[in-house]
Formats: C-alpha cells, structure tokens, sequence
C-alpha cells in the first residue's frame, strides 16, 4: 500500500471508529476529491457499511457522514449537530469554536508534511489545543 492509500485507509478506519461512537462527522476534502472519497467509504471494508453522503448547498442534512468541499457556516441549525470534522484540506480551520473537534492527517510525502507543519503553527497560534497520535 503507498502512502497516500495508507493516508486515506487511516482516515476511513477513524471514520468508522467515530461512526460506532455515534459521533456525526463532516468529511472535509478538495472540491475534486469528494467522489473519491464517496467511493472510499463504499469500498475500504467489504463486510461495513458507514451512512454517508456528499453535501451539496441546501441539500437535507440526513446523514451521520457528509463529505463536504467547503465548509458551510458552521453555525447553521442542521450542522451544529456535527461535532467531529476530519480535514483533508490544505487549509486550517482556526475560525471554528471550541466544540467541534478536527482532526487532521499528516502525510509522510514531504509536501504533505510542509503543508501540515503550516496548518500547526496557525492552530498553535491560535490557541488550539493539540494533541498528536500516531496510526499504525
């Protein structure tokens, strides 16, 4: 497996792990990575099934997963419901309140990893609290 399809298998497996806490997750990706993240979590386990779907503006929030390309204000009535976002975008979310959590995947290319040591240093200044794991 190379390492963006390790990356993508990592996010997937905390997907899933979240989705049996019965967390509600936003997925948030490029604008041209959302179907293939929608066939990602159709496809990364054969014998599971995680309830998703790609959010388009004003489409009903219905589902536990949404895969997202923009984020939407966060404040809106159906989306205060979503308390997790997995950020695969190159962007950091430093203007979202405390009760979301973020979580963020460091890649080992090292433009992954520039891109993630710029997103840090915008959370660390903004006074995010941080905590770092490692997936095996």
């Amino acid at each position: 497996m190379d390492d963006s399809q390790d990356e993508k298998y990592c996010l997937c497996e905390t997907v899933k792990v979240l989705y049996k806490k019965e967390r509600k997750i936003i997925i948030l990706v490029d604008d041209n990575s959302m179907e293939k993240f929608d066939n990602l979590l159709w496809s990364f386990e054969q014998n599971s099934f995680i309830p998703h779907k790609i959010y388009q503006d004003d489409d009903k929030v219905d589902a536990p997963v949404l895969i997202m390309s923009d984020l939407p204000d966060i404040s809106l009535e159906p989306l205060k419901k979503y308390s997790t976002i997995i950020n695969n975008t190159n962007n950091a979310l430093v203007t979202l309140k405390n009760d979301v959590v973020i979580y963020e995947f460091v890649g080992h290319d090292e433009n992954r990893k520039n891109i993630s040591r710029e997103k840090y240093m915008k959370y660390k200044s903004n006074k995010f609290e941080l905590t770092h794991r490692n997936y095996q």
